[in-house]
């Protein structure tokens, strides 16, 4: 799974994989074609920049502990820091300020650990 999606396997993941390897696996494949990961970028029409600034609006919304990473990621990939900042600015018009002050904190944070 690591070696397909590039990144480390988050604890809860790893726990996960003792308990339900069949689901485990489903929901790698998902997030590899989802993510564009690997051949699974050939076709699709949305880009890997794009759904990776989407993750970030609803992990923000969510206040999910991977914002960051994707932000990260995004950014990697050619998004510019107003992109991920429009993207939160989108979350906060469907869910409320606190996810824009949650997205803007965590991409606060990543820039300040450069």
């Amino acid at each position: 799974m690591r070696s397909q999606r590039k990144g480390n396997l988050h604890a809860v993941f790893e726990y996960l994989n003792e308990i339900d390897q069949p689901f485990l696996r489903a929901y790698n494949d998902l997030a590899i074609l989802n993510f564009n990961y690997g051949s699974a970028a050939k076709g699709r029409a949305l880009s890997a920049r794009l759904k990776e600034l989407i993750a970030v609006a609803l992990l923000a919304a969510v206040r999910g502990n991977t914002t960051r990473t994707h932000i990260q990621k995004a950014l990697s990939l050619g998004a510019s820091r107003r992109e991920v900042v429009e993207a939160l600015e989108v979350s906060m018009h469907i869910t409320g300020a606190p996810s824009l002050e949650f997205g803007l904190s965590e991409l606060m944070a990543l820039e300040s650990n450069k």
